[in-house]
């Protein structure tokens, strides 16, 4: 008796359990029917879910979820406002704060005010250093918190950082013109050069931190010149030198181990901190604009002439080369690029073109009271005024 009871008592469960199983199965089938129905309503498209969320390189696009009514994000000034794209947060800089933002959401990651009179910031990787120039204080930030800030003997000049969080920085001397300093990410200094040939007015540094320039001026046969030195850290002396008579630095950038100098008439390349190369000779452009690729290849706008209504915007490689042109029927106010696109800021609109071609992509519509603009998936980021804001095509 005992054994038969045990075997119905084993039937029941199993009949149990089978019946829940059922259940389950049933449940399942009812939801995907149900799911199935809803989107045959509203006509989803599984393609066009994969292309708004996963990019052209298979990457998962995570700021195509921006929540829209988180901007616009008001900001403390509308004075001296600086945006930059920098690790997937928004970096802006004013004349009283800077403030790192993630851009999904506008939630404040890191904030502070710099008390500066004269801020200017210079970006790399998870880094950024501000300095005030004129002044003689200087600090290194990462998106995080703060690293260092230091106060100088000397009224600084410019500055730079590298991805690894050495600060280059040039302050006026009593010694010599200028002296050219390398701090690490922990203030200790690694480099001191003496400038005697002119007074320094741009610097650049690698993303290792060891490869440096120096642009600087000084007179020649009555004639201003500026002159694009290149020095590594741990050496005595220049690595080399070039001569830019009637030239006018507008920028010192390194892409690898090669450097960029921007001129006002010129473009030119120094390859291993010695070989010059030729990519817009002297007098054969008039800068516009230009900005850098996340691979910091220079995006590079120019006129022939400067009054011409035709600009040409073209991507300058290391070797000197420029390609991808694209023909520019006004004047920008900025070049901006993030993935694989290029954002062209005018007066009156941004237009977006691929970073492969140059092929336009899109046009978005705004007034001359933006300021900055970055394209990050479909939608750009601005600023205008005292606020960061959204603009969808």
């Amino acid at each position: 008796m005992a054994g038969n009871q045990r075997e119905n008592e084993r039937k029941t469960k199993k009949r149990n359990k089978q019946q829940k199983m059922q259940r389950i199965g049933w449940g399942i089938i009812i939801l995907v029917a149900a799911v199935l129905i809803v989107m045959k309503v509203v006509e989803v498209d599984f393609n066009s879910i994969k292309d708004k969320y996963i990019d052209e390189n298979g990457k998962i696009n995570v700021t195509e979820d921006v929540e829209m009514t988180a901007f616009p994000y008001n900001l403390d000034s509308s004075a001296g406002v600086k945006l930059n794209y920098q690790g997937d947060m928004l970096n802006i800089l004013t004349d009283s704060s800077c403030t790192v933002l993630d851009a999904k959401n506008a939630k404040e990651i890191y904030r502070f005010n710099h008390g500066y009179a004269n801020p200017v910031i210079c970006t790399a990787g998870n880094y950024f250093c501000i300095y005030d120039q004129g002044s003689t204080r200087i600090r290194l930030d990462n998106l995080k918190n703060k690293e260092f800030e230091s106060t100088v003997d000397s009224p600084i000049l410019t500055a730079d950082v590298s991805g690894s969080g050495a600060v280059i920085y040039a302050t006026a001397s009593d010694e010599s013109k200028s002296t050219v300093r390398v701090l690490n990410s922990t203030m200790k200094e690694i480099m001191r050069h003496e400038v005697n040939a002119g007074y320094v007015v741009d610097v650049a540094i690698d993303s290792t931190g060891k490869r440096c320039a120096y642009a600087a001026v000084n007179t020649k046969d009555a004639k201003l010149v500026t002159t694009v030195y290149t020095i590594n850290v741990g050496d005595e002396g220049e690595r080399a030198s070039v001569e830019y008579p009637g030239t006018n630095a507008l920028d010192l950038k390194y892409c690898g181990s090669d450097l960029y100098f921007v001129g006002d008439n010129c473009v030119y390349t120094v390859q291993n901190q010695k070989k010059q190369k030729e990519a817009f000779k002297q007098g054969s452009a008039n800068t516009v604009c230009y900005g850098y690729t996340k691979d910091n290849e220079l995006l590079y706008v120019y006129s022939e002439y400067s009054s011409a209504n035709e600009n040409h915007l073209v991507s300058v490689s290391t070797s000197g080369k420029a390609r991808k042109s694209v023909e520019l029927s006004k004047r920008p106010k900025s070049v901006t690029s993030v993935n694989n696109e290029i954002c062209v800021l005018f007066g009156d609109c941004i237009k977006i073109y691929t970073l492969s071609g140059g092929d336009e992509k899109g046009t978005f519509k705004c007034d001359d009271g933006v300021t900055n603009a970055y394209k990050l998936s479909s939608r750009v980021f601005i600023s205008r005024g005292q606020q960061i804001d959204v603009i969808e095509q």
